[in-house]
Parts: C-alpha cells; sequence; structure tokens
C-alpha cells in the first residue's frame, strides 16, 4: 500500500468523524438554544369522611407514569379538607397519573384514582409549552 492511499483513507476517515461530530454540536446547540417542552400539572381537590366532613391532615401524594419524571409530590389537607400541588416537568409524555390519599393515623381507608391526561383541562398551551388543571375529590371511609 502506498502512502498516498494511506493518505487518502486516513483524510476519509477523519472527514466522516468531522461531519459525525458537526450534526451532533448542531442537534445540541438547537436543544439548549429553545430548550425542551415543560408541562405544568396543577391538581387539586378535597377530602371528606362519609358524612361529607373535612378531613384535615390527610397526605395525598400525586405521581405521574412518565418514564421521565416520576418523583411524587406529597402534601397535606388543610382544616377545610383541601390540598393543591403544582408541579412542571420538562417532558409532556406522562399520559396518566395517580392521586393517592392515606390517612397516617390510621383512622381511615387509603383511596387512590388514575387520571389521563384526557381527562385534565388544558388551560393554557402554545406550541411548546401547556399547563393543565385536575380535581379529584375523595370521600374516605373508617376501617
Amino acid at each position: 500500500m502506498k502512502l498516498k492511499d494511506i493518505r487518502q483513507k486516513y483524510n476519509g476517515l477523519l472527514q466522516r468523524f468531522i461531519r459525525l461530530f458537526s450534526l451532533s454540536s448542531i442537534a445540541f446547540v438547537l436543544t439548549a438554544c429553545y430548550g425542551c417542552p415543560y408541562a405544568e400539572y396543577d391538581v387539586e381537590g378535597r377530602v371528606y369522611d362519609e358524612n361529607g366532613n373535612p378531613l384535615e391532615n390527610m397526605q395525598v401524594i400525586v405521581s405521574t407514569y412518565d418514564r421521565n419524571w416520576d418523583y411524587p409530590d406529597t402534601v397535606y389537607t388543610n382544616a377545610e379538607g383541601h390540598y393543591r400541588t403544582v408541579y412542571g416537568i420538562t417532558s409532556q409524555g406522562g399520559d396518566c397519573m395517580e392521586v393517592i390519599v392515606n390517612d397516617t393515623a390510621g383512622v381511615y381507608e387509603s383511596d387512590s384514582r388514575h387520571i389521563s391526561s384526557g381527562k385534565m383541562t388544558v388551560e393554557d398551551k402554545d406550541s411548546w409549552n401547556v399547563r393543565y388543571s385536575m380535581r379529584a375529590d375523595f370521600k374516605l371511609n373508617k376501617k
């Protein structure tokens, strides 16, 4: 093999290598400049006993089934049995979420609800971001 052939193969390989990294840097620059889609979820509701009385200090866990985000948010009900949490994620791929209500004192049965994104109200939306809101009320029975 001649030196000229080796040099041509080396230059061809170097050229392909530079093209590959040039394309990946363009993709990186586009993502860095424009960011990722963002979704915000506003989840609220009330927790009652079987007689319709509000339950205070009930643990409410909101979790999504998105493969990119699964950090459940935990809040507690106030004296009127009301809870609310707002969280945002940089992926709109979560098709379903779960709201779980627990009585940490152990007097009432736990309850949960699966809610698909189709059941959520779209409050605000543009071509890149969306804000959902949903309401989930619970009636807990004593153990």
